[in-house]
């Protein structure tokens, strides 16, 4: 068998210090710090560092530095279920939403375009942190035509999860969704609120949600954690 290389073996070491020793979130020593601490180079550090980046044990903070992942079978899959609540419910978490902001505005063009509706069409922008176990995982802006909802407010929205909401007080079903899915940087506003470091990764999700009339309900901008989702799907090859 091969001998295994320096960037292998201390790899091999790192991963075991993020997963036996640390915690998520957690900062990781600086390539200085680990470069004197396992007597190798640098660049060999950087090597390993590197690979447990590729497989999802660390994640980067420009300027701040490096932090443990949350596992990957403890991550949440943004693709497996229908809502954030039965997402949640489902990996036997207590899912919450914080209202942050519930505002009317004139629909920009590009909200209106989404929405189906005419330039300047009064719509509701919902600003909202969804939490799983009091943790915060996501922030999410909505945006919902007022024509359709008149009179949704806080006091609605308080104890009630949105889909709930659209179909036990105004009779709307969502019947499907489409979403969007790419990496990106958490901008300062939202990390935050999500108690996260400035810059660091995040997943941005686009989604329209479509009712059982074929009407659009529903566009949904939110940025989501990178050490508390993951994105898996599986293909079948027929």
């Amino acid at each position: 068998m091969a001998k295994a290389s320096l960037s292998e073996r201390l790899t091999q070491e790192l991963e075991k210090l993020v997963t036996e020793q640390l915690r998520p979130n957690d900062k990781l020593p600086s390539e200085r710090a680990l470069s004197e601490q396992y007597h190798m180079s640098r660049n060999t550090v950087r090597v390993a560092l590197n690979q447990l980046f590729l497989r999802g044990f660390i994640y980067r903070s420009p300027g701040k530095g490096t932090f443990v992942a949350e596992p990957l079978d403890n991550r949440a899959d943004v693709a497996a279920a229908f809502s954030f609540t039965q997402q949640m419910g489902a990996m036997k978490r207590h899912p919450e939403s914080r209202v942050v902001a519930l505002r009317q505005i004139p629909a920009p063009p590009m909200v209106a375009e989404h929405l189906r509706l005419k330039h300047g069409a009064a719509v509701h922008v919902l600003d909202r942190v969804r939490m799983a176990d009091h943790e915060p995982m996501m922030v999410e802006r909505s945006y919902l035509p007022v024509a359709a909802l008149p009179d949704l407010d806080k006091a609605l929205l308080k104890d009630t999860p949105l889909y709930d909401l659209l179909q036990a007080h105004y009779g709307i079903h969502i019947d499907t969704v489409d979403e969007t899915f790419f990496a990106d940087l958490m901008a300062p506003e939202y990390a935050q609120l999500l108690n996260v470091p400035p810059n660091s990764a995040c997943l941005k999700i686009r989604r329209t949600a479509f009712t059982t009339t074929g009407d659009i309900i529903e566009y949904t901008l939110s940025a989501a954690r990178a050490d508390q989702f993951v994105y898996h799907v599986q293909h079948a090859n027929h």
